[in-house]
């Protein structure tokens, strides 16, 4: 059963507090060819997560492979007529035995040799920040940086690795007005620190940089504050919670029909909001929203368009670093879809010029760039 449970068990860690921070490693000989050993895999993963190959086990550089299921770095090497494995990954007092059952499970898949010697190396370092950029600014930003490689992901909203040196940029969701928290994993600290003043620097171009939906957010809100509330109800001394006919739903409710609160719903009704930076003064600048009908994401083709809104905002002034401004535009409420929003500032002289544009798909809750 414990074989079974590595191979079958998910891609997440346990809480508390992580302690004595490790680079992981192990290594084992396999009596397979890396061609074969690559077959296994891609058996592997389409059993346990329906991912390809491809998409689950990219190579990286020749013959070094990111495992982006379970955030690991795999090497191959010939060794004597069998192929030597190198598998790392950063681990803690918490993660540690998670980490490799991972390993273990991969081994098991490759027909090393069983039980597996670990080895604890000096830890990666980590920097990160909240960032208003997409997965694509990010990616533009370190299109010249040598070793690196864009990964798709369906467990970050953005992802990219390195070999040598060991390094990645993870992007994901940092909750509300459409910002991110990026973090920046290498070998040292100051090449984490470096790396990711390089992509904070990068961001303070010119641009629309998120979009979300108030009525979204302050549905969050409400949900939270009602959770918070719950929590505090249920508290005492016994950790028993007895309250017949008491939901989560009927604190949101309350939170919902406060007056503060109705006032807030009714301000919102129907609002997008598009963060964006300016570099110069603008007499006016103009925001539209267009809908692309019948969007394909796999061909980026579209059969039509629909105005959906547009706002103008006079002299605007470019924020200090760091800062942005904000756009809001009152709509009908976007139903899933594709939508194309483009930003234009009008000189001094009338003139009107491209600022930027972006493509976002709205799933009902959250705007995702294309």
């Amino acid at each position: 059963m414990g074989l079974v449970f590595a191979l079958t068990a998910p891609a997440q860690v346990l809480g508390g507090t992580p302690t004595a921070e490790v680079l992981l490693v192990t290594e084992f000989r396999i009596p397979i060819s890396y061609e074969a050993a690559l077959e296994k895999l891609d058996d592997y993963y389409q059993e346990q997560i329906g991912k390809k190959l491809a998409v689950a086990f990219p190579e990286i550089a020749p013959r070094v492979h990111y495992e982006v299921w379970h955030d690991m770095w795999v090497a191959f090497e010939p060794a004597g007529g069998q192929v030597l494995v190198t598998m790392k990954r950063p681990a803690d007092s918490i993660t540690s035995r998670l980490v490799k059952s991972w390993m273990l499970g991969i081994a098991g898949r490759l027909q090393a040799e069983i039980p597996l010697t670990y080895k604890e190396q000096a830890p990666l370092r980590s920097a990160g920040s909240d960032i208003f950029a997409t997965a694509k600014d990010v990616i533009s930003i370190l299109k010249g940086q040598a070793g690196l490689k864009p990964l798709a992901s369906w467990q970050h909203t953005g992802l990219i690795v390195g070999a040598a040196p060991m390094m990645s940029v993870v992007m994901d969701s940092a909750g509300l007005h459409g910002a991110h928290h990026i973090t920046v994993t290498a070998e040292t600290e100051p090449a984490a620190r470096q790396l990711l003043g390089r992509l904070m620097q990068g961001a303070q171009k010119p641009c629309i940089c998120a979009a979300y939906s108030e009525m979204v957010e302050l549905a969050a809100e409400i949900r939270k504050e009602a959770q918070s509330r719950s929590d505090v109800v249920g508290a005492n001394p016994t950790g028993i919670v007895y309250a017949p006919g008491v939901t989560l739903q009927h604190y949101e409710d309350r939170v919902r029909a406060e007056p503060e609160m109705q006032k807030r719903i009714a301000q919102a009704a129907g609002i997008y909001v598009v963060k964006y930076r300016i570099d110069k003064a603008y007499r006016q600048v103009n925001l539209s929203w267009t809908e692309l009908q019948g969007y394909s994401r796999e061909t980026g083709k579209f059969t039509g368009e629909r105005a959906a809104g547009r706002t103008q905002i006079a002299n605007p002034r470019a924020a200090p670093a760091g800062a942005y401004l904000s756009a809001r535009t009152k709509m009908e409420p976007l139903q899933p879809g594709a939508y194309r929003v483009r930003l234009e500032g009008d000189t001094a002289a009338g003139q009107p010029s491209l600022i930027d544009e972006r493509v976002y798909w709205f799933d009902g809750k959250t705007f995702e760039e294309l």
